[in-house]
């Protein structure tokens, strides 16, 4: 029996991952796994060695692990794959494949559609301007997705100008994003926090970053919609990754990339 292990970064804020936690019970409830956890590769519990050990005790014999990330940055890469090493030295006889990250979807894009619209409506006007604001990776192939989902919404809506902006790691910074547009005449900026949880950069580093931006261009409307959060539509974003994987079992750690 396979069992589903959700696995998210961790915050030091506790309630951060309660909406990954919520789609581990509603992958059960549709049958997706008969055994889905969460789990955390930092700051928060259960560990991804607690979550594993769960399903193992309930009964699976293997286990898909489903990186609970928009792109497939440094955690994925290079810190997910030395944790499943040490959860695969404490159960041998346990095969473990990894799916891929969340990646690009049409229904991430939906979410974050429908966050844009809740705070502008109309989501049209010349001299309008969206935002999308990422974290970044070093590794700068992995923001490929964040850019097809600007491209994605640019596409969607009626605003002039749309662009992705990043938190760390790569440019441009959120900051010099919201002066180019300032620059080019738009009057309205609306900043979309394109993340799962609400953990630290969330309630502290971008809510910063657009005070200070609406201190330099006070002519100018900054809205800003909500994250991603918990939306069951996720669950189908899972499922689709979770699909992608071969029905006969893998070899142990193999990954789709």
């Amino acid at each position: 029996m396979n069992g589903v292990v959700l696995i998210g970064h961790g915050s030091l804020h506790s309630d951060s991952g309660a909406s990954m936690i919520r789609l581990a019970a509603r992958l059960r409830e549709r049958g997706v796994a008969p055994i889905a956890e969460a789990g955390f590769l930092n700051f928060s519990r259960p560990t991804i060695a607690e979550a594993v050990a769960k399903c193992v005790r309930a009964g699976a014999t293997s286990v898909t692990v489903q990186p609970y990330f928009l792109i497939d940055g440094v955690y994925v890469q290079q810190d997910l794959p030395g944790d499943i090493s040490k959860v695969a030295a404490q159960f041998p006889a346990l095969t473990i494949r990894v799916a891929a990250c969340f990646g690009f979807h049409e229904k991430l894009a939906a979410i974050a559609l429908e966050r844009v619209r809740a705070v502008d409506p109309q989501t049209n006007g010349t001299g309008a301007a969206l935002l999308v604001m990422a974290h970044g990776t070093p590794l700068e192939a992995a923001n490929e997705p964040v850019r097809q989902l600007s491209a994605w919404l640019h596409g969607a809506t009626g605003y002039t100008w749309a662009a992705p902006a990043y938190l760390d790691c790569n440019r441009p910074r959120i900051a010099e994003a919201i002066d180019a547009f300032a620059a080019q005449g738009a009057h309205k900026i609306v900043s979309l926090p394109y993340f799962l949880h609400r953990g630290r950069h969330l309630r502290q580093d971008l809510p910063a970053l657009l005070a200070a931006a609406r201190r330099r261009h006070p002519e100018i409307t900054l809205l800003e919609a909500s994250h991603l959060d918990y939306d069951l539509r996720l669950a189908d974003v899972i499922t689709d990754r979770l699909g992608e994987l071969p029905a006969t079992d893998r070899p142990v750690l193999e990954s789709t990339g």
